[in-house]
């Protein structure tokens, strides 16, 4: 009885408003509060069994983790990252890719989705930091930031990764590849069904995606934290190293320069799209545009 007390109330107007005020904590303003309460009562990880009560929880377990584990993500962004994962159907194939760790945070959060989903999250770092950068400049032109990486910047050690997601995920649904991307990502042989980069550096980004693209399934996303650095986002416009390298057309980054609408001002997060096979059921008609197929 106190259950469907609970998932009333979770439905109802008064419900809705209390959970609103309480998700302005997890984000920076009433617009990531918003975005929250759509992820909250949304359709999203229905197909999992998932209702309000359990996606609740979820973010809070988020705010949990982002106060426990230091991390350059903040909970508004693991929750965008959760509504991505959970629209994907569950016979879709594929495990869930992090690269760029750091000391574990996102990948706690993304464990936790790898369980709801029976997916493998593969937790993917040198575990030693940047690679040397050369002290090349690094410009937000949105943020007006500038600075340099150094050689091990960002270093969390494996050991502490696993602590971390031990006491804060679950640790049980995790492979961790160890190594540079180059080398490293060469080991994954299974479909990608959802990917998320946090590798900061243009060289990390192409070794990424020359290991991850073929792999991921159509329709399907990589997201990166790095909307924000240019010279990563043009990456996904390089028509012609995407034609030698990977054979097909550059897919273009949602989100360039200054990031998804997760706020006012200014995300550091966006995400690309493979779309091999156009197929029209899947998208929307609109009013203002021109269908010459239609009667």
């Amino acid at each position: 009885m106190r259950q469907r007390i609970a998932d009333s109330l979770a439905n109802s107007p008064l419900g809705r408003a209390l959970a609103r005020r309480q998700m302005q904590r997890f984000g920076t303003s009433a617009w990531s509060a918003h975005i929250v309460d759509e992820f909250i009562h949304g359709d999203g990880g229905a197909a999992y069994g998932l209702g309000p009560r359990e996606k609740t929880n979820l973010v809070e377990t988020f705010r949990r983790i982002t106060g426990a584990v230091e991390s350059g993500t903040a909970p508004i962004v693991h929750t965008v990252l959760a509504r991505a994962i959970l629209a994907i159907p569950p016979d879709t194939p594929g495990d869930l890719v992090e690269c760029g760790v750091w000391h574990g945070a996102s990948a706690c959060s993304l464990s936790h989705l790898a369980r709801l989903t029976g997916r493998r999250l593969k937790v993917c770092d040198s575990f030693q930091g940047l690679p040397d950068d050369g002290e090349r400049l690094h410009t937000g032109l949105h943020t007006g930031v500038y600075g340099h990486y150094t050689q091990g910047m960002f270093k969390g050690t494996l050991d502490e990764v696993r602590t971390n997601i031990t006491a804060h995920g679950c640790i049980e649904v995790c492979d961790f590849v160890e190594g540079w991307f180059g080398d490293s990502l060469g080991t994954l042989h299974d479909p990608v069904a959802f990917a998320f980069l946090d590798v900061d550096l243009e060289s990390s980004t192409r070794d990424c995606l020359r290991a991850l693209w073929p792999r991921l399934n159509d329709g399907g996303y990589v997201y990166a934290d790095d909307a924000g650095d240019l010279d990563v986002v043009k990456v996904y416009f390089d028509e012609p190293w995407w034609q030698a390298e990977l054979g097909c057309a550059a897919p273009g980054f949602v989100g360039s320069g200054c990031g998804l609408p997760l706020s006012p001002s200014y995300s550091a997060i966006g995400y690309a799209r493979k779309v091999e096979h156009f197929k029209p059921e899947d998208w929307k008609r609109v009013p203002f545009l021109h269908y010459p197929e239609a009667p």
